[in-house]
């Protein structure tokens, strides 16, 4: 009976905290979010205590805060918790940026093609609900190509603590205000083989995204959502 209990759980457990962890990549919770157990169990489709395994795990990471009973907060983030995140992740990213120019394989460099594609549609459409999506998953297929797992399970870990604010780009910052396309030119590296210059790209790519977030501080070093522009009469 206790085998038969585990295998069942583990797959729930496992599924309750991917989605969890997907949404929080993909920035679907605000800072400040109050997740409960039975909202996310609702969710789901699950009952509440593999929900509380994932959640509690997510809290043991630092990516989520403890709340109040049954609960769990997306926490805001400041201007130096950012700074502290960007320098990490431009030394793991970049690594890992690198290692992927040494080892460029087919099929995921077709999948890097039509991911950016769809990235510079989705622009070029002023059509953002999927681009954060898509988004990450050209980052983390340049990253799984760098053939070394524990880097990528890293940078996830990194990405997961500001996948919230991460949103805020959008869609200022993503239609208006972004220079010269990194993502075009750190794919064209990795084609060419040329790690250094890879490992630039995507680093340029992460400053600059932070550089315009950590211009969103409030007079406290907390990250504000930029406020919507209101239209001329």
């Amino acid at each position: 009976m206790t085998s038969l209990k585990r295998i069942e759980r583990e797959p729930l457990w496992d599924l309750a905290h991917a989605q969890l962890r997907d949404a929080l990549l993909a920035g679907r919770f605000a800072p400040g979010t109050v997740l409960t157990l039975r909202s996310l169990a609702e969710t789901f489709g699950t009952s509440i205590t593999p929900v509380r395994d994932a959640v509690t795990r997510l809290v043991a990471q630092g990516v989520l805060q403890q709340g109040p009973r049954n609960a769990a907060i997306v926490p805001h983030l400041t201007r130096n918790e950012l700074s502290d995140l960007t320098v990490v992740r431009c030394a793991l990213e970049g690594r890992a940026a690198r290692e992927a120019a040494k080892r460029p394989q087919a099929a995921s460099l077709e999948r890097l093609q039509a991911l950016l594609a769809k990235m510079q549609s989705l622009i070029a459409s002023r059509s953002l609900e999927s681009y954060l999506e898509h988004h990450r998953k050209f980052h983390f297929e340049i990253y799984a190509m760098s053939g070394v797992p524990i880097l990528v399970e890293t940078i996830e870990n990194m990405w997961l603590r500001c996948g919230p604010v991460l949103s805020f780009v959008i869609p200022e910052y993503v239609v208006l205000l972004k220079g010269w396309d990194h993502h075009t030119a750190a794919l064209k590296a990795i084609i060419a083989g040329d790690g250094e210059a890879a490992e630039r790209e995507i680093v340029a790519d992460i400053m600059e995204a932070a550089q315009y977030l950590s211009g969103l501080a409030d007079t406290g070093g907390q990250l504000r959502r930029p406020l919507p522009e209101i239209a001329a009469g």
